[in-house]
């Protein structure tokens, strides 16, 4: 079972061996994945480790060794590759050998600059414009021709600015080119909230009473 977990599931299993309180149902999933689910780390997880967007400037990369200790027991050596290289190669289908490869490394992130501005671009317009001007952009900022990662990413970016009645996040774009890139191969995406709500066929949600049943369902405790 392929597995991706996102930035908060991975640092409350972190925070979870580093002995903090509050994470217990994050250290049984942690401990139910083991020998049952392949998650490998991505250059999101990186990005979000060494940059992150809240919190005091001087606790970048603490999580860092027990990051690096969870997917070592999860990952079997693979890491997500960048994004970029995913989306070229769905010219030709979906392959997980495209995902996955052993090449990654805890020094460079996921690069979002082709990407920066875009959702303020689409903020407030109707789902089916924001959606066909997403596309074009993606298209014209990448070069990428209409593949899954485009359409995917096209899809949420556009969800996320139409709801006017939801304040846009600053994680908002890095979660949708993260799911765009990951969600097409993985049999589940163990998210936060709003995105198990956007994407809910393979995606489990954070909250504890979600990841209890998660662990369940592995055979955990």
């Amino acid at each position: 079972m392929l597995v991706y977990l996102d930035q908060n599931h991975a640092s409350r299993m972190a925070k979870h061996l580093l002995g903090q309180r509050g994470h217990e149902a994050f250290g049984k999933l942690f401990q139910a994945l083991k020998g049952k689910a392949l998650a490998p780390p991505s250059p999101f997880h990186v990005l979000e480790t060494l940059y992150p967007q809240r919190g005091p400037e001087e606790k970048a990369g603490y999580l860092l060794p027990a990051l690096k200790e969870v997917f070592a027991a999860l990952s079997e050596g693979y890491w997500v590759r960048p994004w970029q290289e995913v989306a070229w190669r769905q010219g030709r289908g979906l392959y997980r050998e495209d995902l996955l490869w052993r090449g990654g490394d805890w020094e460079t992130p996921a690069d979002l600059s082709p990407f920066l501005g875009l959702p303020e671009k689409l903020r407030g317009l109707p789902y089916p414009e924001a959606r066909e001007r997403a596309i074009r952009e993606i298209q014209g900022r990448t070069g990428l021709k209409e593949v899954p990662f485009t359409r995917l990413l096209a899809h949420l970016l556009a969800r996320m600015q139409s709801d006017l009645t939801r304040k846009p996040r600053p994680s908002d774009l890095l979660d949708a080119v993260m799911a765009a890139t990951v969600y097409p191969y993985v049999d589940l995406l163990l998210t936060d909230r709003y995105l198990r709500n956007l994407l809910p066929e393979r995606s489990v949600g954070g909250r504890q009473k979600e990841v209890e049943a998660l662990v369940r369902r592995l055979g955990g405790e």
